[in-house]
């Protein structure tokens, strides 16, 4: 199946009803840091290894998504459904059955796809498109046999706490990537643990899924808000850094790699190794 014969079954979904501070700075400037364009060689396949072959399924799985109503809506995003309602043609929400996520994942599992590549896919980047949302309980599920290993986890500690942050929805598609959590905390994250490896979650992250000007996708303008009348701020990260972007790249010898821009005393950016989407395995 061809990308545009993919398209266009995307276009036409059926509607169904259905220890030291100052250490820790020097080492997130020195070493996590370069300079902008190091080692960055020309614009990757956006589609990830083996695009073919999950095109293909992506096609399968799009045509049998269903229609999400208003009021489905507003179950799923609760005090932020007019703030996101406001970001998407409500017309084009949809829902995906467990069991097509599951065959989706299996298929970027086999082929070493991380989930910046898979929730930044073209037909997710596409402003006239469908978007798809992932309510509490399949996220629950999905949690249950998958660890994206990515940014924003399904669930994950609390730093201080320790207690569990749980992701509420997740939302790609229409050129965005949405996230809501059931609360505000600082977490500590397993795979992303530099310097502190703290980071600010937030009850809602609103952000673009897009190309850069080399045309590498990735996810850009990361907002976060922690209230509904609260004023969307950068994702904060280790030692408070603002947050920005994450750009799929690849170095000069081509190995893919994550380009994360972030600011502290100035924009800085640091490059590192993508973790493959997890099939986890049951005891």
């Amino acid at each position: 199946m061809s990308m545009k014969s993919i398209s266009a079954s995307y276009h036409k979904l059926p509607h169904l009803k259905k220890p030291g501070v100052v250490f820790l700075i020097v080492y997130w400037i020195t070493c996590a840091g370069i300079d902008a364009g190091f080692g960055i060689s020309g614009p990757v396949n956006p589609e990830g290894p083996g695009s073919q072959s999950f095109s293909n399924q992506a096609g399968h799985f799009l045509r049998h998504l269903i229609k999400a109503s208003e009021d489905d809506c507003a179950r799923v995003f609760g005090q932020y459904n007019t703030i996101i309602s406001g970001s998407l043609d409500l017309k084009r929400v949809y829902f995906a059955p467990y069991d097509e996520v599951e065959s989706l994942l299996d298929q970027a599992v086999n082929e070493s796809m991380d989930s910046l590549t898979l929730f930044t896919h073209p037909l997710l980047q596409d402003k006239n498109g469908s978007a798809i949302v992932f309510s509490e309980e399949l996220l629950k599920r999905v949690n249950q046999h998958f660890d994206f290993h990515g940014l924003f986890n399904i669930s994950a500690n609390g730093a201080e706490s320790g207690s569990t942050v749980k992701m509420k929805f997740l939302v790609a598609g229409q050129g965005k990537f949405i996230v809501g959590y059931d609360r505000n905390e600082k977490i500590k994250h397993p795979d992303y643990d530099f310097a502190t490896g703290n980071y600010d979650y937030n009850e809602l992250f609103i952000m673009d899924a897009k190309k850069d000007s080399k045309g590498n996708p990735g996810l850009f303008n990361i907002k976060a808000l922690s209230a509904p009348d609260s004023k969307p701020q950068w994702m904060k990260g280790p030692l408070n850094v603002d947050i920005q972007s994450m750009t799929m790249t690849s170095d000069s010898n081509g190995r893919r790699q994550i380009l994360i821009e972030y600011n502290l005393f100035g924009n800085k950016y640091k490059m590192i190794d993508p973790i493959p989407i997890e099939k986890l395995t049951r005891k």
